[in-house]
């Protein structure tokens, strides 16, 4: 079982750790990153010039990280008769992704900006009738509203005949959240894609901005309820006496009053900032990559800072004194969080499209990717790449060629086939060809058109998926529209019929393989030697 969308994905994951005073790694978290590869096939059009294209081709790149922080003191909820400080939670992050290879564009990325702090009101007021009321409102992270009311009436007869009273209260809380991402992808061959992936974030706030020349964006969480870390950026430059890496910052006294009473009780920061944080970012890249370019693959780092803070309950003035304060310390640096957090992506491979008919590589020069030359006495052999039409095969030229690599050894596209020509040193010339499969049921066939151009014929031996034990061996002893099988070379990869003893499956779910080496019968260097290939398919049947 798999989704929809694997063949054109690939996710790893990776712990998170901070370093410590003693030099060692302590785990406090994880980010698991997903990456998604689309070929874009650029059709818009604006007048005459949009006949010429450029050579290039085109790749849709979407990133998505996860990223979990935990408090280790989180674990422990259970009442503390001294509960008189909330040391080191998680209460700011701060990371971005970056992209490297080829020329790219940001076309979006998420979330953008999540503001939780949307108002804050209260009233209060008095009456000779001993009438009270307080109503406040505050929305961080969850709606919450809450309204208290209390009436009381007393009447007392001249003679205290007579008495009534009465007493009504009333109080209502509602909370209200609400958190939707998501995202599309579209590509050729009506190739759909989508999914969401959610977070929580109350409390907290999420703001979002993009370096215009890396092209990378970078995310600010922060705690916004019960005191706004990304607010309060004025520190006293005193010492946390528990923790040397934090400075006290000077919060309002609104903010202030949500972290204690002066009761002589500390209250906590958020539910996230006490048990952890879980938040996603997506990036969506385009990448442009030249045609001749050897280089067909990009790499993605992450980065992930975070801060720390802490709030201690204070009290006042002398021992007999039972006024209480606050204080609050956040780090002076972010952590540098560590962990395996780059990432490289080889486009074609993670856009090729499944298996679906037929897929058809015809060896014409307007298609390959990077067109083939021999070498030359001046120049090394210049390996190829073709992709067919359909964006399900794609053909490399593998060969390790010597450095000292004879004249003409090597490929060379003409307008209507692909010559491989040997040399002394180079007697032994290799293709591979690359595509995928997402069914086990279906049948598939290898063909190819091809022959041979001199007097002496060639073998090709094939190793499907890099399994020597099932290595196929064919000769190629006929010349173009010689022999009475049309020049056609037939391999079933896969046949389901248990009736028969060609019953076999060479093939496997995911990416396959298929190594070609072609080199002369004997495997001796002849002059009169040479090999031609006009198409190679992969079909249905």
């Amino acid at each position: 079982m798999f989704k929809k969308s694997d063949p054109y994905t690939y996710t790893r994951s990776s712990a998170l750790s901070r370093r410590t005073e003693s030099g060692s790694e302590e785990v406090i978290g994880s980010i698991a990153m997903e990456y998604e590869v689309s070929l874009y096939e650029d059709v818009q059009s604006n007048g005459p010039g949009s006949v010429s294209k450029a050579k290039n081709q085109k790749f849709i790149v979407n990133g998505t990280q996860r990223i979990k922080i935990y408090n280790p003191t989180g674990l422990t909820s259970g009442p503390d008769t001294n509960l008189d400080s909330y040391n080191d939670y998680p209460a700011m992050l701060s990371t971005r992704m970056s992209i490297d290879g080829g020329s790219f564009e940001l076309v979006d990325y998420s979330p953008q900006t999540i503001n939780t702090q949307v108002e804050s009101s209260s009233s209060a007021g008095s009456s000779d009738g001993q009438s009270k009321s307080n109503s406040s409102t505050n929305t961080v992270g969850s709606s919450v509203s809450q309204t208290n009311s209390f009436s009381t009436s007393v009447s007392v007869g001249e003679n205290f005949g007579g008495g009534s009273a009465t007493y009504e209260h009333s109080s209502t809380v509602t909370h209200e959240k609400s958190q939707t991402t998501g995202t599309e992808v579209s590509a050729n061959k009506s190739l759909d894609s989508s999914r969401s992936a959610s977070m929580s974030i109350k409390d907290w706030g999420a703001y979002a901005l993009v370096n215009p020349a890396s092209q990378e964006p970078t995310w600010t969480f922060g705690q916004e309820y019960p005191w706004n870390t990304i607010e309060c950026r004025k520190t006293t430059g005193t010492i946390n006496p528990d923790n040397s890496n934090q400075v006290e910052v000077v919060i309002p006294t609104s903010m202030q009053d949500r972290l204690y009473d002066n009761g002589g009780s500390l209250y906590p920061p958020s539910e996230l900032s006490i048990y952890g944080i879980n938040f996603v970012m997506k990036s969506s890249w385009l990448v442009v990559i030249p045609n001749d370019s050897k280089q067909d693959t990009v790499t993605i780092d992450h980065t992930v800072n975070y801060f720390t803070a802490s709030h201690l309950l204070i009290q006042k003035g002398s021992d007999g004194d039972s006024s209480y304060g606050v204080q609050v310390y956040i780090d002076q640096q972010p952590i540098s969080l560590n962990g395996d957090l780059s990432t490289d992506l080889n486009l074609n491979f993670m856009a090729l499209s499944p298996l679906s008919v037929a897929a058809i590589v015809g060896f014409i020069p307007n298609r390959f990717i990077i067109k083939p030359a021999p070498a030359t006495d001046n120049s090394a052999p210049v390996p190829f790449k073709i992709i067919s039409a359909t964006n399900d095969l794609l053909i490399m030229d593998t060969t390790s060629y010597p450095s000292d690599c004879e004249a003409g050894a090597g490929f060379e596209a003409s307008e209507t086939s692909l010559t491989a020509g040997f040399a002394s040193n180079c007697t032994t010339l290799q293709m591979t060809l690359y595509f995928k499969v997402i069914d086990s049921i279906s049948n598939y066939n290898l063909f190819m058109k091809h022959w041979k151009t001199g007097a002496t014929g060639v073998v090709l031996t094939m190793v499907i998926n890099e399994d020597t034990e099932t290595t196929i061996t064919q000769y190629v002893d006929a010349q173009e529209a010689e022999g009475g099988e049309n020049n056609m070379l037939s391999i079933s990869l896969r046949n389901q019929n248990f009736t028969s003893v060609d019953y076999h499956d060479y093939l496997q779910l995911g990416l396959n393989s298929i190594q070609i080496t072609i080199e002369p019968i004997g495997g001796e260097y002849h002059e009169d030697c040479d090999y031609q290939v006009r198409a190679i398919s992969i079909e249905e049947g």
